[in-house]
């Protein structure tokens, strides 16, 4: 629902240069003004196939040869869940998927509830109620699909979302009175605040569920905060386990003490790093068949 490509951990970024892998931070088109099927899954896949297909002729051009063949996919908070979806996205168009993925703290059951009744739990002290009512708030979004939204996150409690601001608005609303699939799945239309969501269309979106068909098969690394006020770590826990019964590689690194957004400021080479970060990226080394 906010930021955009720019969102991104410099040294993170860093550290991937100095491992010769090139990171690609994409735009999408955001919710509400679009679904999340629709833009964002949709243009994440096809920010893919760009990247499989169109990469090299530009990155060539400055003596940058790359290997098509040989991408991971990243992602943090809601990125995460952008980032599983190729797992499954990629086999409608029956192209190759990501050789691995890493979520950073991302949701990954729409089904159970878990999510909204732990944002409606913990998300009282943390977040203001919102001023504006809901029909306001959609009534002053834009109507035209948007791909960026606030800059970087600041160190503040609230970050880059603010009362008053009808983006920030909804947002809260999101948060506390459980209204965020609806968002998701149905944008700004009028069955956005009224209908109730269709199962069909929650378990297209829920990686959880693509795990149990049989339709996610990408080795994938979680790494989850147990303090996490966003998303309840036990969905983080309970999808690992999921995705090791049902045989796809996977790792896990549940990091105790910290909340949500833990990772944003952390350094290669510091203890932080080494227990919070270093192990999703070595899960990814592997897969790409790099030594460390």
């Amino acid at each position: 629902m906010t930021l955009s490509r720019k969102a991104i951990r410099p040294a993170q970024t860093k550290f991937l240069l100095s491992h010769n892998i090139l990171p690609v931070s994409i735009d999408y088109r955001l919710v509400p003004e679009v679904n999340v099927i629709d833009g964002p899954f949709s243009d994440v896949r096809d920010a893919y196939v760009w990247i499989q297909t169109k990469l090299s002729a530009i990155t060539s051009q400055y003596g940058i040869s790359i290997d098509q063949t040989r991408i991971v996919s990243i992602g943090w908070s809601t990125g995460a869940h952008l980032a599983m979806s190729l797992a499954w996205t990629t086999k409608a168009l029956d192209i190759p998927s990501p050789a691995a993925i890493l979520g950073f703290y991302g949701p990954t059951d729409f089904e159970t509830g878990a999510l909204e009744r732990h944002q409606e739990e913990q998300s009282y002290g943390e977040f203001p109620a919102r001023r504006m009512r809901l029909e306001k708030i959609m009534q002053a979004l834009p109507r035209a699909p948007v791909t960026n939204y606030g800059t970087m996150m600041d160190g503040s409690r609230l970050g880059w979302i603010k009362p008053g601001d009808p983006r920030s608005e909804l947002i809260f609303a999101v948060l506390k009175e459980g209204i965020g699939l609806n968002v998701l799945l149905y944008g700004l239309s009028p069955k956005a605040l009224a209908q109730k969501p269709d199962p069909e269309l929650v378990r297209a979106i829920s990686p959880m569920a693509h795990v149990r068909d049989g339709s996610y098969n990408v080795p994938t690394f979680v790494i989850h905060g147990l303090q996490d006020e966003i998303v309840p770590f036990k969905t983080a826990e309970s999808f690992v386990k999921e995705l090791e019964n049902s045989g796809v590689e996977c790792g896990f690194l549940p990091v105790p003490g910290v909340k949500h957004i833990h990772d944003l400021h952390l350094k290669p080479g510091s203890r932080e790093w080494k227990s919070q970060v270093e192990p999703g990226y070595l899960f990814l080394f592997k897969h790409l068949k790099m030594s460390f």
